[in-house]
């Protein structure tokens, strides 16, 4: 015992708790001296020893959240209004992996003097690095050290270790009362609503909602009403085609909209066959710097308008990439890069990746000083590649991430697009007509950002003031206007964003659960009849669990904790009597509340599940279901567990299936609309022994037999 207290006071034992396994290697290595920490397999956990200096260190690893926020009261009812820290496995049953790590922290802690808390520095990682401190290590956070790093490099890593401070507790608080506060919204809310719907009809079917969730449902319903309200006017527009030189010009109309048919009828009579003159020819030179560096918001929005992702698969993305050394800390509202940071460097590493190897030439022999954006972020800068390499291969959506977060970095340094918007004014007697034309003199930052911007160059005719231009094709089209669009994930999220509604970290979740609980329905956020009707229920009879106005103000209060001016109690015990209030309202309404969700289900379990009349017994009807054995889905009849008809139908295993009013062609069997990821396809139930589509197979059989000279008769892919 002396021999090892005498050691422990030679070479102090530190241990570094890190946010996840891939963290915990990448920090061990960059502070270990030799670069090659020893890895200690403890069953199906371990971590890792180093040394550094004087010190030894342990460095351990959680699973994100390894403690969760449980009720105190018993009974699965509300209002309950007090909860307590205890390990994620107690709270969630699937969470066993998180009982070996935390035991494993618990006895490593018991033989260490010191602790270093490295997870992510933003709320969460600061709130989870405290909840292991406390109530694994039972350590004392006051005495406890931060490392602050926004990647992880081995440079960054070093210096943050180097440069190690206090906890931040203004953010463990502030992580605290978000955590308290969405969880006495989320379970209070969620029991009373499927509680009400048990009492109504005696289902126990969960239907959940929060303090975000609720506000988020209220904008998608609201813009579903104004769809739906919105009456289409016609207008007509006139397409115009002139002549001059054995040349055809696309001509513009001065009137983009006509608003009558005979306003219309008019133009075209007057203007077809005419001559119009060249009465001028403007040319105007426009210079546009590169766009500012990616913060979390704007590179998921550009991630869905590139590649069609969502906005939590580009968080995942960027996380993994983040994890790999390869980007900075994704999580940032930032649009700014700090002074200090290294860009020759990192630009010298990216140098060696083959892709960006002659844009790095041409960057580095210009003026280094990158474009900045407006919007700070106090923990991290905005979102910019480290110049790490991937040190294998990257698959292919990672890539298509990292490669738009790296030629936006290297646009910051481009020369601003230099171009040239050129209009020439036609005139007919009375009527106005333009030619336009886009020609870009510079082509600048645009050869870094290619393929991902490209403006549409089009010539001006050869045409000077005083030409004449004969107008052979004069006609007019109808439309109509439109109306307001549905949300899409991207620009949902940044209504939550404009809105200051969640947090960055947790808004690209809150628009998946919306879809993903049934509420809406399609790529786009149309609303459901189970999320009309929850909509409904909640504005009708409690409206306050929709208001984004309550939701914004405990925002703002929860800020408040994180710069110091509000205590995280003061805020909890003004949520929760806000909370009480509704609570109780709720509880005088619960009958009607309850009856009226109960018609919702039905309405919605129709339109999702229920397919029409059985063709076999004819008293049955087709419902979509899932095996309880195998868990697969197929088409049923009704009578099928009573067994009186065993009709059935497969169906495909993958993606959103959402019934159709039509019949198919060829077998007059109902048409389904299956939706996976982006790709949409409508097919009959009957789809297995359809003659329409054995016709089809037949014809790619041919064409691949042609194409392959083979014989007919491959598989379908």
């Amino acid at each position: 015992m002396r021999g090892k207290i005498e050691r422990r006071k030679a070479l102090p034992r530190l241990m570094v708790l890190t946010e996840k396994p891939t963290a915990a290697k990448k920090i061990a290595t960059a502070l270990d001296e030799k670069r090659s920490p020893k890895e200690v397999k403890r069953g199906k956990t371990s971590y890792y020893e180093c040394k550094r200096g004087s010190d030894e260190l342990i460095v351990t690893y959680a699973l994100g959240h390894l403690f969760e926020l449980q009720q105190v009261e018993k009974g699965w009812t509300y209002p309950r209004m007090e909860s307590k820290w205890v390990p994620k496995y107690e709270v969630d049953k699937k969470a066993t992996n998180t009982r070996p790590i935390i035991n494993l922290i618990q006895k490593l802690s018991r033989d260490v003097d010191g602790f270093i808390v490295a997870t992510d520095y933003d709320v969460e990682g600061s709130l989870i690095g405290y909840l292991v401190l406390k109530y694994a290590c039972r350590a004392d956070p006051m005495r406890a050290h931060r490392m602050l790093f926004s990647a992880l490099t081995e440079t960054d890593l070093e210096k943050a270790y180097d440069t190690r401070g206090a906890l931040d507790f203004p953010v463990i608080e502030a992580g605290h009362v978000r955590h308290e506060v969405d969880w006495l919204y989320g379970i209070n809310l969620t029991r009373a609503l499927t509680l009400s719907i048990k009492r109504a009809a005696g289902w126990f079917k969960v239907v959940s909602t929060g303090r975000v969730q609720g506000p988020t449902l209220s904008f998608i319903a609201q813009r579903e009403r104004e769809i739906n309200l919105f009456i289409p006017t016609p207008f007509w527009t006139i397409h115009v085609i002139g002549a001059h030189n054995d040349d055809e010009i696309e001509l513009e109309y001065s009137r983009r909209q006509i608003s009558s048919e005979r306003d219309a009828n008019r133009i075209v009579s007057e203007l077809s066959g005419q001559n119009a003159i060249v009465s001028s020819i403007e040319k105007r030179t426009v210079t546009q710097q590169p766009h500012p560096p990616f913060n979390l918001s704007s590179l998921q929005a550009e991630a869905y308008r590139q590649f069609g992702f969502k906005p939590s698969r580009t968080l995942a993305i960027a996380q993994g990439l983040y994890l790999d050394a390869l980007i900075s800390y994704p999580r940032t509202d930032s649009e700014m890069l700090p002074p200090t940071l290294d860009i020759k460097n990192i630009l010298t590493g990216l140098g060696g990746i083959k892709d960006y190897t002659s844009m790095v030439a041409t960057i580095l022999r210009g003026n280094l000083v990158p474009i900045q954006g407006k919007k700070t972020d106090p923990a991290h800068p905005a979102i910019h590649p480290t110049g790490e390499r991937p040190i294998k291969q990257l698959p292919p959506s990672d890539k298509k991430v990292f490669d738009l977060i790296v030629r936006r970095f290297l646009s910051l340094f481009g020369e601003p697009i230099i171009k040239n918007h050129l209009r020439a004014d036609i005139k007919s007697g009375n009527h106005c007509l333009y030619a336009r034309g886009l020609q870009i003199v510079r082509k600048g930052w645009l050869e870094f950002y290619e393929p991902y911007f490209k403006p549409e160059e089009r010539a001006l005719p050869t045409i000077k003031v005083g030409d004449t231009i004969h107008l052979v094709s004069v006609d007019s089209e109808n439309k109509y206007t439109e109306g307001p669009a549905r949300f899409n994930p991207s620009s949902l999220l940044k209504l939550l964003e404009r809105k200051n509604l969640g947090t960055k970290a947790t808004r690209s979740s809150i628009v998946d659960s919306v879809k993903s609980r049934g509420y809406t329905q399609g790529e786009r956020f149309e609303l459901s009849t189970l999320g009309y009707a929850v909509f409904e229920t909640l504005n009708q009879y409690v409206p306050e669990m929709l208001s984004p106005e309550m939701t914004i103000r405990l925002e703002v209060e929860m800020e408040r904790v994180q710069s110091g001016f509000k205590s995280r109690e003061s805020v909890v015990t003004e949520a929760k009597s806000e909370l009480l209030r509704n609570l109780e309202e709720f509880k005088n309404k619960e009958d009607k509340i309850g009856e009226t969700l109960v018609k919702g289900l039905q309405r919605y379990w129709r339109d999702t599940e229920e397919l029409g009349p059985c063709p076999k017994c004819d008293d049955g009807i087709l419902k979509i279901v899932r095996s309880p054995k195998t868990g697969k889905r197929f088409v049923g009849c009704s009578n099928y567990r009573e067994g009186t008809c065993d009709q059935t139908f497969p169906l495909p295993q993958k993606g959103t299936i959402a019934p159709l009013d039509d019949v198919c062609p060829h077998c007059s069997h109902r048409m389904i609309k299956v939706i996976s990821g982006r790709r949409t396809w409508t097919t009959c139930i009957n789809w297995s022994k359809c003659p329409g589509r054995q016709e089809d197979l037949k014809a790619l059989d041919e064409r691949r037999a042609k194409r392959n000279g083979g014989a007919v008769g491959g598989q379908e892919s």
